[in-house]
């Protein structure tokens, strides 16, 4: 067996020209590494954009059935304000047959989530981050409001069994509209704070939803008729 010694190298240049070769080699492959991981990671934070903005899309069209919703929320609050208020002054009342019921728009963050815990939200740039942050701050706050909304309205909806109110009863009653009031302003405050910053992202929540036309048709016991319908 033939074993080839390297050859030696005669003089500088020809040194230099083997070097020059090996650097050339070396840089040529680490530029080469470079380029697939910086288009992977394009890739990667291109796929985490999308995949957020397709969920804030359908964030903010569900957040839309709440806002058209609000009309019927406020006539309702109002209209249990003047029942209470016949009830402290004595007046003959009969319960109402519709009171709260509401309807809470689906809120999605998996998404978001995931590819902060893949750190692929890291792939954006820092006023990307930010402002798809923003977006994501004020969906959270909006859905941690569902659970102050769901007392309110619960304690609300029991003037539905009461046949008498004493002042105890209609004290609690109103503290339970007021916190319904003061939720529903926060609510609309997210509401509008959501679409602002989806807004300057270039999401127009226009996704389609695909809703059951069951569900679709349904609405929350705060649009229905106070007494029930008109006999």
């Amino acid at each position: 067996m033939d074993i080839h010694k390297p050859k030696p190298w005669h003089g500088l240049r020809e040194f230099l020209k083997e070097y020059v070769i090996i650097v050339v080699g070396v840089l040529t492959a680490l530029g080469a590494e470079a380029i697939v991981e910086n288009l992977h990671e394009r890739r990667l934070s291109a796929e985490a954009k999308q995949a957020v903005r397709d969920e804030i899309n359908v964030d903010i069209a569900n957040v839309a059935r709440r806002a058209q919703w609000e009309p019927c929320i406020a006539r309702r609050m109002d209209e249990i304000a003047a029942f209470l208020d016949r009830a402290d002054a004595g007046e003959p009342f009969r319960p109402p047959a519709e009171v709260g019921g509401m309807l809470f728009p689906t809120i999605y963050t998996q998404r978001w989530t995931a590819a902060t815990a893949g750190g692929r939200t890291s792939l954006l740039s820092s006023d990307e981050q930010r402002a798809y942050g923003a977006v994501y701050t004020q969906l959270e706050n909006l859905r941690g409001q569902q659970g102050g909304e769901i007392e309110a309205w619960t304690r609300l909806d029991a003037l539905k069994t009461l046949r008498r109110l004493t002042p105890e009863m209609i004290y609690d009653q109103r503290l339970a509209l007021t916190k319904a009031r003061a939720l529903d302003g926060v609510v609309q405050a997210n509401v509008h704070q959501i679409r602002v910053f989806a807004g300057r992202i270039g999401v127009k929540g226009d996704a389609t939803l695909h809703i059951a036309p069951s569900e679709a048709a349904r609405r929350p016991a705060a649009c229905l008729p106070f007494y029930g319908p008109a006999k």
